[in-house]
């Protein structure tokens, strides 16, 4: 199991990006041509059904990098990649708790005005593309401690 535990943290965490890719290009994109209300209503719709899959792959890919930052301990090099690719993980889902959420909440509930809702999604895609960002620096992080072969 412990020779699996890096392709899973390089998997998973490549495979986010790609979930992350997918919410930003193809939903975000189509949640902004939407009019805000008729937005809402479609993110209650398909909010839900993000989740599952969001969550199948970034429990995995968070979970065996920090299993792989304990893993390499005493190889410094390794170390310091798989903590760069954890904390960018890390950011990630402090980014997605702190504003996605209680914003994501708030459009499944209706309770913006159509100004409010055009400005909080324009903030939750910005917000997105940062995410993605972090999650980009863990998966290069990621592949140069794989690189390495110390595991």
């Amino acid at each position: 199991m412990k020779k699996a535990i890096p392709y899973i943290a390089l998997i998973g965490t490549s495979a986010f990006i790609g979930n992350l890719m997918v919410i930003g290009l193809g939903f975000g994109r189509y949640w902004q041509s939407l009019d805000p209300i008729e937005f809402m209503q479609e993110f209650g719709i398909h909010f839900p059904l993000l989740v599952a899959p969001t969550m199948g792959i970034l429990l995995p890919a968070i979970l065996a990098t920090g299993a792989m930052v304990k893993i390499t301990k005493g190889q410094a090099t390794a170390r310091r990649n798989w903590t760069i690719a954890l904390v960018s993980l890390v950011i990630t889902c402090t980014i997605t708790t702190v504003y996605h959420l209680p914003t994501n909440f708030g459009f499944m509930d209706a309770e913006y005005s159509a100004e409010l809702a055009t400005s909080k999604l324009n903030l939750w895609l910005g917000l997105h593309w940062l995410r993605t960002i972090f999650v980009l620096l863990a998966a290069i992080f990621s592949v140069k401690a794989f690189r390495l072969k110390e595991v």
